[in-house]
């Protein structure tokens, strides 16, 4: 790849996945500030990353870079808005039927599944989104600057 085409991709790779989640927060903020309608606080903001933001695959630099930033970027708001009542947690996904995902063989997966995931199988992205809702609910009034993990143990497995 060339220069100028690396530095075009990484400023891409920054601004969608990283700049976008801070300039977001911060339009919604006054909707945020007003959602203490149920008394279980105030507004609650879920970060997506990805597991490669925690481990991370060679030649995924940029991308690895972003998610990472994404756990720091939630940890920063959940202390500096934690002050107001809003809650800042992330999801970070691993290996999950996306579409990003759709490409790869079913038998790569499979094989990846049985190598590196606890639970030898790839995720729904209903899990994922069932995660994201939880952390939504009153019953995570509580929960804040929280990294979670959702891919079937894939992070904490040494071998």
């Amino acid at each position: 790849m060339e220069e100028g085409e690396y530095e075009s991709n990484w400023a891409r790779t920054l601004d969608v996945n990283l700049t976008s989640h801070s300039r977001l927060i911060r339009l919604c903020l006054p909707f945020l500030r007003a959602a203490d309608g149920d008394g279980g606080g105030g507004g609650r903001v879920v970060n997506i990353a990805s597991t490669e933001a925690i481990v991370t695959t060679a030649g995924l630099a940029a991308y690895a870079a972003t998610k990472a930033g994404v756990v720091g970027l939630t940890k920063s708001f959940a202390v500096e808005l934690g002050r107001i009542g809003i809650t800042v947690n992330c999801v970070c996904p691993g290996p999950i039927n996306t579409g990003m995902t759709a490409g790869i063989p079913d038998e790569a997966k499979e094989a990846y599944a049985r190598r590196r995931v606890p639970l030898r199988r790839y995720g729904a992205a209903e899990e994922v989104a069932h995660m994201t809702l939880s952390l939504c609910l009153p019953a995570s009034s509580f929960v804040n600057g929280a990294i979670i993990p959702v891919d079937g143990g894939m992070t904490i497995r040494h071998t």
